[in-house]
């Protein structure tokens, strides 16, 4: 029942409802403008894209709007974090760090190898740009331009032409040279100029007259390097002082002697400088007495004993600065204003009347008067019981007192204090007074004492050969504190008289090499280089090689320089002939710099050797055998040109000769031996020219004159030969064959042909035989001449310088003929 009444309820509904079918639906008007707002909405971008108008309707659908969110979207800024740099996937901060620092190194080595790559690109640059200007350089020095053109012909006396090429050759290389030198330092242009005076004093026989250490010293100016102990400068004014001191030596004095009194006078010298720098670093305190040189040593030895006081508290120190410093009269004033009780020991001799036969002795006193210092030296050294100030003093005339006494085992004592001997130069200077005028047959070797050691062994005679052996026990890396300040072990190597080591440890420093090469110049010139007498032979050897490679680096930029620096290598080796040819061929075969250094050959034009052998049959004798030696080296550009320059013009044309048949077949397809071949052949011409008109025919015979001459009629006409048979031209073949005598053309000579080519054949021409018969056969096979090939076939079996495939294919051609 109650379903019939829902469904009458339902029915009575639907009958008063909307005719249409619509449901009602009731709605505010809130309602009603929302839903309005959201169908405009969604037409409002109709124009849009697809994804446009998708995307619209959703953000509709959604309520959204649009206007507002560009809105938003237009002010958002997005940052970024350190997520976005550094990946955070680990899991501490170690890792993390770790992380970091790879990424830092990685970044590092990026930018190192950018640097590296761009370093050796300009590198690559330079190279190249040497690399260039050394070609120029040869090309320059190479070229050798005469009269006429290059064309060739069978007759030579129609083509040769006689015109000098001297003035091209002092202008091409003076130009070369002039752009070469801009780029060598001033240094070494002041350096090149004393070697160029060596060697004419040594040419000229007046070595003694030039004072080469001076004019060194005088082109190395002294440099502002305060971190350095030690300059170059000072070292050449240590060699200056020391040869200076030989020089007034007289004739049969002891070198040593000299060279070591001169050592002492720059040590002394240097000391006087330094203790006027410290005044004037003090002024106040050097201005307490007058300017004389005994009131300023008063004042530097209160400013190192830092009192102040009577001038009596330091009477032995200023006694010991004076020695020191070179002082003696002053030395001797003092000693005799010194009021000491010890004094009185020696042997009633006033100590400033010891001091004065010191200085009567050349710095050395009489036996016994030695003796009875050297016994004042003990007493005062087991004298300990003065102290403080007084101690101070007591060491300064012990000091004084052992210098006196010249007595190695008490100076081994002084050394030990760093109060008197507190640098390398006091050290030294206290040795060098140790040596004794002449060596004692007697002597052993030193204690090798350093200014820091504790040993009190000595030998009684302490000699220069001693002193050489302490200073090599201690080494470079002692002296030259670890390699830091490498001249003050050259210096102390000079003063001892160890020349050639100097020379050897600076050709092993690099910023030194150079200095060293002058240094060896100078060293010979003063006749030193041999004085050591540990291995002499392997310092020359070592001293003559470092001023060869500093030449050699020479070679490009001027090689007129670099023979000044060859000469010097040879005359270190003691100047022999040999020595001086062998080095002249190897500076021709690096420089290639003929013209300059030979000369062209013509009268008036000897180059740069002869300023080193004016002599000009002794001139021409050195470069023939130089020349000699570079053909059979197989160097026949240097032979060639030694040869000309001699002049010895048959031998040139012989070595051309040769060039020319080496460079025929491949001219014939390579351009640039064709152009070397036409250069070859004017100089050739030139060189024929220049043996016609030579006034001293009797350095040659005339029979190997023409037999040159002949060779290089040949070899014009074989190169025409050839050139036609390259072309297929066979009359020009046949006819150019005409000219070759050795060559056979019917069966009646061809024994006389034979016994020519192989006994008197020219040995430029043999190895162009070979091509010469090839182009026979092809020629006479193509013209059908069968008696004229039979001739070549018999020809060619029994000559023994033709390939056998071209006899094989010779014979082949004749039986086909037949």
């Amino acid at each position: 029942m109650d379903d019939w009444d829902h469904l009458l309820a339902s029915s009575e509904s639907l009958v008063h409802g909307d005719p249409l079918g619509m449901p009602r639906i009731s709605r505010t008007m809130d309602q009603v403008q929302q839903l309005s707002e959201k169908l405009v909405s969604r037409i409002q971008h109709r124009d849009t894209t697809t994804d446009g108008l998708a995307s619209a309707r959703l953000l509709s659908q959604q309520g959204v709007n649009q206007r507002q969110l560009s809105k938003a979207l237009s002010n958002f800024e997005m940052k970024a974090t350190y997520e976005d740099v550094y990946q955070t996937q680990h899991p501490n901060v170690d890792e993390y760090l770790r992380h970091v620092q790879q990424a830092t190194l990685l970044s590092a080595i990026h930018e190192a190898q950018k640097d590296a790559a761009s370093a050796f690109d300009d590198f690559m640059d330079q190279c190249i740009e040497s690399d260039w200007a050394r070609d120029r350089e040869k090309l320059v020095h190479t070229i050798m331009p005469v009269g006429g053109t290059a064309k060739s012909h069978p007759n030579r006396q129609a083509s040769l032409t006689a015109t000098s090429n001297t003035l091209f050759l002092e202008a091409a290389t003076g130009s070369a040279s002039m752009d070469a030198k801009a780029q060598i330092s001033d240094q070494a242009k002041r350096y090149g100029g004393v070697v160029c005076s060596v060697n004419k004093a040594l040419v000229a026989g007046s070595q003694d007259q030039l004072d080469a250490v001076k004019a060194f010293l005088e082109a190395c100016p002294e440099e502002d390097k305060a971190e350095k102990r030690m300059t170059m400068h000072k070292t050449w004014c240590l060699l200056h002082t020391m040869s200076a001191e030989l020089k007034r030596q007289v004739s049969g004095s002891d070198v040593t002697l000299a060279l070591n009194m001169g050592a002492r006078t720059f040590l002394e010298q240097s000391y006087h400088q330094y203790v006027r720098s410290e005044l004037q670093q003090h002024r106040n305190q050097g201005a307490l007495s007058s300017s004389s040189t005994l009131a300023q040593l008063r004042a530097f030895s209160k400013i190192r004993a830092k009192v102040v006081g009577s001038d009596r508290d330091l009477d032995w120190e200023v006694l010991y600065l004076a020695l020191r410093c070179g002082h003696f009269d002053e030395a001797i004033k003092v000693a005799k204003d010194i009021r000491d009780p010890t004094c009185s020991m020696l042997g009633h001799a006033p100590l400033g009347q010891v001091l004065e036969q010191w200085l009567q002795g050349k710095q050395s006193l009489p036996t016994q008067l030695q003796a009875q210092v050297a016994a004042e030296c003990r007493h005062q050294q087991n004298d300990r019981s003065s102290s403080g100030p007084v101690a101070r003093q007591h060491k300064f005339r012990l000091a004084t007192h052992v210098i006196l006494a010249a007595d190695p085992n008490l100076a081994d004592q002084v050394a030990r204090e760093p109060t008197v001997i507190a640098t390398i130069e006091d050290f030294m200077w206290l040795k060098l007074h140790m040596v004794q005028p002449t060596a004692s047959s007697s002597a052993v070797t030193s204690s090798r004492l350093s200014p820091t050691s504790s040993s009190n062994l000595l030998s009684p005679s302490y000699t220069i050969a001693a002193l050489q052996e302490e200073v090599l026990h201690w080494g470079p890396n002692f002296f030259s504190q670890n390699g830091t300040q490498p001249l003050v072990y050259v210096v102390v190597l000079l003063m001892s008289q160890h020349f050639g080591h100097a020379v050897q440890y600076m050709g092993s420093q690099a910023e030194l090499k150079d200095h060293g090469a002058h240094l060896a110049i100078a060293c010979n010139h003063l006749k030193l280089l041999n004085a050591s007498q540990s291995q002499p032979e392997a310092q020359i050897n070592a001293a003559s090689q470092m001023i060869q490679e500093y030449g050699q680096a020479l070679t490009v930029k001027d090689a007129r320089l670099a023979l000044e620096y060859y000469w010097q290598a040879a005359a270190v080796l003691g100047g022999t002939t040999s020595v001086k040819e062998r080095l002249l061929r190897q500076l021709l075969t690096e420089s290639k710099a003929y013209g300059s250094l030979l000369g062209s050959g013509g009268v008036g034009d000897s180059g740069a050797l002869s300023s080193f052998i004016p002599d000009g049959r002794e001139r021409r004798q050195v470069m023939e055998a130089v020349g000699d030696a570079c053909e059979q080296q197989g160097q026949m550009e240097a032979a060639r040109e030694l040869y000309l320059a001699a002049p010895n013009p048959c031998a040139a044309l012989r070595i051309i000769n040769r060039q020319l048949s080496d460079l025929i077949k491949p001219a014939i397809t390579d351009q640039a031996a064709k152009e070397e071949l036409e250069s070859l052949l004017m100089r050739a011409k030139s060189t024929i020219s220049n043996m016609q008109n030579q006034q001293s025919p009797g350095l040659y015979s005339s029979r190997s004159r023409d037999q040159e001459c002949e060779a290089f009629d040949c070899l014009l006409t074989i190169r025409e030969l050839l050139t036609a048979a390259q072309r297929q031209d066979f009359n020009t073949v046949l006819q150019q064959l005409h000219s070759l005598p050795f060559i056979p053309d019917r069966q009646g000579i061809v024994k006389r042909c034979q016994d020519d080519t192989n006994k008197r054949l020219h040995v430029a021409i043999k190895p162009r035989l070979s091509s010469i018969i090839s182009a026979a056969h092809k020629a006479f096979a193509a013209s059908r001449q069968s008696d004229k090939l039979s001739a070549l076939a018999r020809y060619a079996a029994c000559v023994d310088c033709i390939d056998q495939g071209i006899v094989s294919d010779i014979n082949k051609a004749a039986s086909q003929m037949l």
